[in-house]
Order: structure tokens, then C-alpha cells, then sequence
């Protein structure tokens, strides 16, 4: 459990100081030229080859006919990434955000496709895979990953070579295996608002035909907003272990297993109300909620706030458990052909009680407690002074997935045919209880809902019954009940075969047929009217693609290629009404067109990556708050067609010894052809119109697509010194604005932004055998304050925001013996 008390105030002299520091030793880089140029020439003037394994084999990045961005293990030590989250600002046409109310969930965004919606019955719209496994659900997608060699991000279908479908592409990270000779490594870091950190990595020596490496991860930051109640809000800790095993058993059979074990806690992301909705807190507003409103509305802010209206205490903590094992078999069945086994189980869980605002009722009477309807209880009058949270969600998540994958990896016809054929085989069980969800609705809005909403004619007809004077100016306190499980099945067959015409022409075919089986209990748990829905469906897709690529000379290599890709279908278990539940959404699809160049030029000191794409985005599903429904209620819903144009630049350049620029740019042009749904009203946040119509003029095409992303880093390798070598690195990232609903994006859109990082490091000095090197760094270094996501609650009134972390700033400590 987290001890709030640790978390200390900002040291507002450290961080001078430590600032100071760090800007003495950037401001030396204009002297790097000056250094000696006969020890300048020991440092490398060419770019290093990349190897990825994009199509499942080990390549050159110049070769594989994908838009890639790679991180090495060295980029990620510089950046300081210790979750993918840490390398979206540095990727083209990548976000990756976390969800408010908690720090375990993902929403990824790659070339504009993407799934936000953190519920267990929801496929992702990008693929997460760590070490060839899929990561099913947003939830639980952020956690800390120990040992990352390699991330890279392939942009795009990726269905014909990957286990499961993914739609908008995948974010592969590989973690290094157990090197079978005696070394470790030692972490230590800190930083400001109590920021912690420590990793201590063990390669074990080999004995006979087994090697093992264990290693654990720690880190523990303070709160960094204040709680007008008291005390401190932000704070996490969370802890990592993994263990993993090889062994070689024969010259054509080998096993890697590896066992991780992730525990992380905190009060959940800080989220704050930005937006209070005036026909509820200005007494001439036509749903007029009464003082409470008032109080909400006096709170909120468009601007980031040092301190917000949420209770600090332990019952707020959230939590976070995994425990994941997998067994990797690969065996050379002779010298063409390679069979690869990936067995997998995870068990996710996770704890919290989310909350937005709470605020002290000024006067009884200002909020009526209608949450005893549900068990007969009669109203309760709030007594004044007493703490009423404006949203609520007490949840508990668990998730479990088995996953099993065969890969037959060949050649053939003298290899002149490549390819990788697979079978995908997916069984996920998952379940979320949020019984006790609680909101604050003006008393007349409660009066007004849809009496067929599950649960709230009781409600309705209570507060209905009620005297005018007692609910013309108060809110109601209601209890939304949410409670479902899920059972999901898979099954995939995809292959990807390449013909080698000449040396220089190829072509690939590849091919996908998935099966999506999926099943929903809904539990409504209303008193006497409890009861349980279950549904069930199944989907099929078919999904090709080809490739034709062309080495023009070894410096230059280009593909043209058309891939498709598919989302399965699926149910809205956050419905309000029986219909709403047990009408399915339909599946998605994408038709994606795209030209790459990829080139080392200069005698490779100049890479250059260029990709042009276009897609076709059928059916698209859509998360929309639904008019008229009690709660936080949604549903998703197949909106039409869309097409994007887009761009991706990917470039290194070494100008002299010891210098590398690094640079990307991404570009987004979204046009709606068709966007069938409700059409919403953004100031009121209720319908404008009856009934569905074609949006698509209105729509925002801003929808988790910022129209530019792009980063520019400058690192500097000094001459060796007798003690050591300093290197140096800042980057500069921009993204452009971003909005998280396509119709009410009014109030918590995120603005264009741009962010800057440094990081110094004194490295390769020796000491007891071994190597140590020191660091320190800084990120976002002017302090820019910006939306890092949000939620428009719509007809609930309100609007929440999360705001990225300001100025933070520390040191970091290594030291590597063996190895």
C-alpha cells in the first residue's frame, strides 16, 4: 500500500540547482569541434546497421518493406524509457496515452486508428506484442517492461505476419535473452517530487546447455498536484521482476522461458474538471442542479490547477498486478526450414476508485441521496458539510489470456521463395465490477431519463413523486451499477510468401483468415430487478495483401504495398437499455495503399526513410455517450467511411565524428466520407437532432489524429578522455492538436505542443573491473503544461481532463561489471 506521507513537496532549490547544472554542461557542446581530430576519428563516422525483426525474422531495417521506427537499446537508455509510452513522442504518427483514472491503461493512436475504450470486451486498435506475445486489452497495457533490447513500431496491417490482427499496426518490443556469461548491472536514479528508481540486472554463467539472467526493477514517485482536502495527489510506486531461462538442447532445438512479474499502485492519473456546463450550474439554466453545481462549476478551470478537489486517502489507491509466463520452442526441422512455438498465459488484475471532483455540500438539502431506491430505502436529504464526489467508480478488473502460435519459417527453390506461415490460437476469460458507481445529476435531468434504462424507473418515478421546492434547485446522488464478464476466442491462419524474381526484384504475398468468437454476461444488479443478459456472436475475416519491392543500388531500396486489415465486432456492455446491449456493433476494416524509399546515403552517414500512404477506413467503430442514458454510459457504434492521406520521415545523419541528428516528421490529412450516428449538440452536450444522421461534415477529424507529429534529437560523442566520455543529447518533439471525441471536442481538445528533454552522460569510467557512467537529464524543460487526455461526460455536465506532468529533472548512476 502507498504511504502518502512520502510523497514530499518540490524542492524548488534542488531543482535550480540540479537545472543549473545541466545546462553548464549542454552549453560545452559548441566546443566539441575543437577537440583533437586524430582521437576524433576513434568514434564512429558511419550509421550502424539496424537489426529489426519486423517479419519475424532478423533483417536489416534498410530491407524490410515496412514503415518502421526502431529504438536500440542504447536510444532507450539515452530517451530513459522504461514502458512504450516513453518513445511515442519520438515516433511519427504515434501516441500512446494513458486513460484518466488510472496509470494501466493505454490509448494508442498510430496514423489516426485507434481504440481508446479501456473495457475488457473492446479489441485494441494497435497491436502491443512483447516478445511475439499480444497484449489483448487496453487495460492493463501500461506497466514497466525489464530488459527491453529493441522497440520498434511497424506502422500499418500487420495481420499477415503477426498472431493476431491488428489493424493500425503494432508496437513490438523484444527484451534480451540470457547471454550465458557471468555479469550484472546496477541502476540507481532520482529526481525531483521524490522520484525514485533502481534496477539490478544478473547474467548468470552458463552451466552445460542452460543459461538464466534475473533481474528486478523499482521505482517510486511522489505526488505531484496538491488535494485541496490535504496532502498529495500523483504518486506511484511500482515494482518488476523477470527471470528468464535458455537452454540449448541439441544444435537444432532450443527453449527460452521467462517469467515476469509486474506490481504497481498510485492514486491513478490526476484528472481535473475543466468544464462545467451552464443549463446545470447557472440558476437560468434550463437543468439547473442547485448550489452543488455551482461548486463544481466554480472549480473547474481550462488550466492546469496545483491543486484539485479530490479526497487524498489510502481507500483511493489503485492497483495493478501481472503475472505473465512464456515458453518459446524453436527447432531447425532441417536447414530450410525452422518451426517456432509461442506459448504464453497472462493474469492481469486491477483495483481503484476513480474519482473526479468532490466537493462539501454547502447547505442541506443542496443534494437529495436517491442511491437506497435501488433497495427500497426511502430518499435521504445530504446534511450539509457532508463530502459528495461529482463521479465515483469503485471497479475491480481481471483479465486472464492463453495464447498458443506455430511459425514455420523457410526457404525454399534454392531461396529464392522466403516465407512464414502461422497458426494463431487465442482464449481470454475477464470480468469488471463497478457496482457502487456513483454521480451527481441535477434532480430534473434524472427526472427526464429514458424510463427503459436499466434499473432507474424506480428512480424516475420516486423523484417524479417528489415536491417541486425539493428538487427545482438540487441534485440527485444516483448509483449506476456496471458489472459484465467476458469469454473470447480466436483463431487465426496468415502467411507471407516473397519471390525472389532477380536479386534486386521481389515480390510477397500474404494472406490472413481470422475467426472471432466472443461472449458477454451483463449483470444488473438493481435490487429486485437484478438479473443476468448473456450474448454471444462470432465474426470472420479475410484479409491479403502483396508487396513488391526493388533494390535500385545497396544504398537505395523502395516497396509499393496494399495491405487490409480487420477489428473484430462486438458488444456494448456499457449499454443503458436491454435493446442497446444485445445489438452487436459490426467489425472494422482498413484498406491501406503506401510507397516507401528507404536510402543510406552520404557513404552512410545519411539515412533517409520515406513512406506515403493512403487508407480506406470502413465501418469504423466509434465510442459515443448515449443521450438520455443513466451514467457514464456509451456505446460503440460503426460510424461509415473515412480515408487518410499521410506522410512518415524517418532520418539519421552523422555530419562529423561524434555527431548524430536524428529526425522524423508524421502528417495526417483525415477526410470523413460518411459518419452515421446522433448528431450532439457541443455546448449542451445534448442531441441536436433526432435520430442518426451524416455527420461527416462536423465531424473532428482532429480524433486521436494530430494532422503533424515530428521530433528532431542532437546527440555529441566527445574524444575519449583518460576517465571517461561525455555524451551529450537534447531532443525537441511537436504534436499538433488532438481531439478524444469526434463531436464534443469543445472543451478537452489537446492543444499543439512542444516538449523538451536533455540528458548529459559521463560514461566509461572504469572502476573495480567494471564500468560506471552518470547521467543527468531533464524532460519537458520548459514546463509546458498541456492535455494529455479527456473526457467530455456530455449530458453528465461535465468535462475532465489529465494534464501531462510538468518540469522534472534528476540523476542517474550505472554501473556494469562482466557481461
Amino acid at each position: 500500500m502507498l504511504n502518502n506521507t512520502v510523497f514530499s513537496s518540490r524542492n524548488a532549490v534542488a531543482r535550480n540547482s540540479q537545472l543549473g547544472a545541466l545546462l553548464f554542461v549542454m552549453s560545452s557542446a559548441a566546443a566539441a569541434q575543437q577537440q583533437d581530430n586524430a582521437s576524433a576519428a576513434k568514434r564512429s563516422d558511419v550509421i550502424e546497421e539496424v537489426i529489426v525483426s519486423a517479419r519475424r525474422v532478423d533483417e536489416s531495417l534498410q530491407k524490410a518493406p515496412v514503415s518502421i521506427t526502431a529504438f536500440s537499446e542504447s536510444d532507450l537508455q539515452q530517451i530513459g524509457a522504461s514502458e512504450p509510452k516513453d518513445i511515442a513522442q519520438l515516433t511519427p504518427n504515434l501516441t500512446i496515452r494513458n486513460a484518466p483514472g488510472t496509470n494501466d491503461d493505454y490509448a494508442f493512436s498510430l496514423r489516426g486508428v485507434a481504440a481508446a475504450e479501456p473495457s475488457l470486451a473492446i479489441d485494441p486498435a494497435v497491436g502491443l506484442y512483447i516478445d511475439g506475445i499480444y497484449i489483448a486489452r487496453n487495460a492493463g497495457m501500461a506497466f514497466d517492461v525489464v530488459n527491453m533490447k529493441r522497440i520498434e513500431v511497424l506502422r500499418g496491417p500487420q495481420g499477415t505476419l503477426f498472431g493476431r490482427n491488428t489493424i493500425g499496426g503494432a508496437v513490438n518490443i523484444i527484451t534480451t535473452r540470457p547471454t550465458g556469461e557471468f555479469g550484472y548491472t546496477v541502476e540507481l536514479g532520482a529526481g525531483n517530487n521524490d522520484n525514485h528508481r533502481a534496477k539490478v540486472a544478473v547474467d548468470l554463467p552458463a552451466w552445460g546447455d542452460w543459461s538464466a539472467s534475473l533481474a528486478f526493477f523499482d521505482k517510486r514517485q511522489g505526488g505531484w498536484v496538491d488535494s485541496v482536502y490535504g496532502g498529495e495527489l500523483g504518486g506511484q510506486m511500482g515494482t518488476a521482476w523477470r527471470g528468464a531461462l535458455h537452454w540449448e538442447a541439441s544444435e537444432t532445438l532450443s527453449a527460452d522461458y521467462t517469467y515476469t512479474l509486474t506490481d504497481r499502485a498510485g492514486n491513478g492519473q490526476i484528472s481535473q474538471i475543466t468544464h462545467v456546463r451552464p443549463i446545470y450550474a447557472d440558476p437560468n439554466g434550463q437543468f439547473y442542479g442547485g448550489p452543488f453545481y455551482e461548486q463544481a462549476a466554480a472549480a473547474a478551470s481550462a488550466k492546469r490547477l496545483d491543486s484539485l478537489p479530490i479526497e487524498n486517502s489510502r481507500s483511493r489507491e489503485n492497483t495493478s498486478r501481472i503475472d505473465a509466463h512464456t515458453l518459446t520452442l524453436d527447432w531447425e526441422l532441417n536447414n530450410n526450414l525452422q518451426l517456432r512455438s509461442i506459448s504464453s498465459y497472462r493474469d492481469w488484475d486491477d483495483s481503484g476508485i476513480p474519482e473526479f471532483s468532490s466537493f462539501r455540500v454547502e447547505s442541506t438539502g443542496d443534494v437529495i441521496d436517491v442511491r437506497g431506491l435501488t433497495t427500497g430505502d426511502p430518499v435521504r436529504v445530504v446534511p450539509a458539510g457532508e463530502m459528495v464526489p461529482l463521479f465515483r467508480s469503485p471497479r475491480f478488473r481481471d483479465q486472464q489470456q492463453a495464447t498458443q502460435e506455430f511459425q514455420f519459417i523457410g526457404t525454399a527453390f534454392d531461396e529464392r521463395l522466403q516465407y512464414t506461415t502461422g497458426v494463431y490460437f487465442f482464449h481470454e476469460k475477464g470480468f469488471e465490477d463497478s457496482t457502487e458507481q456513483t454521480l451527481v445529476l441535477p434532480t430534473s435531468v434524472v427526472a427526464s431519463l429514458a424510463a427503459d434504462s436499466f434499473g432507474l424507473p424506480p428512480i424516475i418515478t420516486a423523484i417524479n413523486s417528489l415536491p417541486a421546492s425539493q428538487t427545482a434547485a438540487s441534485a440527485a446522488l444516483l448509483v449506476v451499477p456496471f458489472e459484465y464478464e467476458i469469454e473470447n476466442e480466436a483463431y487465426a491462419l496468415y502467411g507471407d510468401y516473397t519471390w525472389h524474381f532477380t536479386s534486386d526484384l521481389a515480390v510477397s504475398i500474404g494472406a490472413r483468415y481470422s475467426v472471432d468468437e466472443r461472449a458477454v454476461n451483463l449483470q444488473n444488479t438493481f435490487g429486485e430487478d437484478a438479473f443476468v443478459i448473456r450474448v454471444a456472436d462470432e465474426w470472420s475475416n479475410f484479409s491479403p495483401g502483396i508487396t513488391l519491392t526493388y533494390q535500385w543500388s545497396e544504398e537505395v531500396n523502395s516497396y509499393a504495398k496494399i495491405a487490409t486489415g480487420y477489428r473484430s465486432g462486438g458488444f456494448n456492455i456499457r449499454a443503458s437499455t436491454d435493446s442497446a446491449f444485445r445489438t452487436p456493433f459490426d467489425p472494422e476494416t482498413l484498406t491501406s495503399y503506401e510507397v516507401g524509399i528507404k536510402s543510406e546515403l552520404l557513404d552512410r552517414r545519411l539515412r533517409l526513410n520515406v513512406a506515403v500512404f493512403r487508407f480506406v477506413y470502413q465501418d469504423r467503430q466509434i465510442a459515443e455517450f448515449e443521450a438520455g442514458s443513466g451514467g457514464a454510459s456509451s456505446q460503440i457504434v460503426n460510424a461509415g467511411e473515412s480515408q487518410t492521406t499521410g506522410l512518415e520521415i524517418d532520418s539519421v545523419y552523422i555530419p562529423a565524428p561524434g555527431w548524430r541528428l536524428l529526425a522524423n516528421y508524421g502528417f495526417l490529412d483525415v477526410d470523413y466520407k460518411e459518419f452515421v450516428t446522433g448528431p450532439l449538440d457541443p455546448v449542451t452536450g445534448y442531441p441536436s437532432a433526432p435520430g442518426n444522421q451524416d455527420i461527416s461534415g462536423e465531424a473532428d477529424t482532429r480524433l486521436f489524429a494530430p494532422r503533424h507529429t515530428g521530433s528532431l534529437a542532437v546527440e555529441y560523442q566527445f574524444t575519449p578522455w583518460s576517465f571517461g566520455q561525455l555524451n551529450l543529447r537534447t531532443d525537441v518533439s511537436y504534436t499538433g492538436e488532438v481531439a478524444f471525441h469526434p463531436q464534443l471536442s469543445l472543451y478537452d481538445t489537446s492543444e499543439e505542443h512542444t516538449i523538451v528533454n536533455a540528458r548529459a552522460t559521463l560514461a566509461d569510467i572504469r572502476a573495480g573491473g567494471g564500468s560506471l557512467e552518470f547521467s543527468l537529464w531533464g524532460r519537458n524543460l520548459t514546463g509546458k503544461e498541456y492535455r494529455d487526455f479527456g473526457i467530455d461526460f456530455g449530458i453528465l455536465g461535465f468535462t475532465i481532463d489529465n494534464f501531462a506532468p510538468l518540469r522534472s529533472y534528476g540523476a542517474d548512476l550505472v554501473y556494469r561489471f562482466g557481461g
